[in-house]
């Protein structure tokens, strides 16, 4: 899902093996730059302040990226074999496995890990869930993507008490992946991108849909 990230005046891609970077520091003229190879069944990425965080189909890699045209592994989370999409904020990465796919995982859970210390990041507590798909925060509020199980939000203030601090289960929605943007959510379901206004996450209000008719 979560395929490319932009940081610091650079493009970041992942294959199934490696990250890409480009220099866009024009961006009429894109720049290709180095090719850095990581373990196979590269899933996802996501920066967070001078760090990539990237999902694998059995981990989370967390990468140096204080030279951006170079960015460094510095330590490696693994889980049991399941696709897996990743966010951080704050001390702690927040992590989705889930059954029934390419990957062939058997598991369905949010997984939180305390990434204080960046060369050993360390399992805090796991939540079971639904079908778990993407997920995306900003400033303590996580939203969950079920698939066809729909969309749940979440108070993650106290991420070791997040299952008590559902705000909402939205199970009329088919979400796939979220990035919450200055109060507008960006989703992306089985029938198109849905953008909600979430300044009250209880309560989200559709503000447009580009539907995709699927044939």
């Amino acid at each position: 899902m979560a395929r490319f990230t932009i940081a610091k005046d650079r493009l970041y891609t992942v294959g199934d093996w490696f990250l890409k970077t480009f220099d866009i520091t024009n961006a009429n003229s894109p720049q290709e730059g180095n090719t850095v190879e990581l373990d196979w069944g590269i899933e996802t990425i996501f920066p967070y302040q001078d760090n990539l965080f990237i999902g694998a189909v059995d981990g989370m890699h967390i990468l140096d990226n204080s030279n951006p045209d170079n960015p460094i592994h510095l330590s490696t989370f693994a889980h049991v074999r399941s696709c897996d999409p990743v966010v951080v904020e704050g001390s702690y990465a927040y992590v989705t496995l889930r059954s029934g796919n390419t990957c062939a995982g058997f598991v369905n859970q949010l997984d939180v890990i305390d990434v204080t210390d960046l060369s050993n990041p360390t399992l805090v507590k796991t939540y079971e869930m639904q079908n778990p798909h993407g997920l995306g925060i900003d400033n303590g509020t996580l939203f969950l993507c079920e698939g066809e199980f729909g969309l749940k939000v979440f108070s993650a203030n106290d991420p070791l008490q997040i299952s008590n601090n559902q705000l909402a289960h939205f199970q009329d929605m088919h979400s796939f992946d979220v990035i919450p943007l200055g109060n507008v959510l960006l989703m992306i379901g089985n029938n198109g991108l849905y953008q909600y206004d979430y300044s009250n996450p209880e309560s989200l209000q559709l503000l447009s849909v580009i539907p995709v008719i699927k044939e």
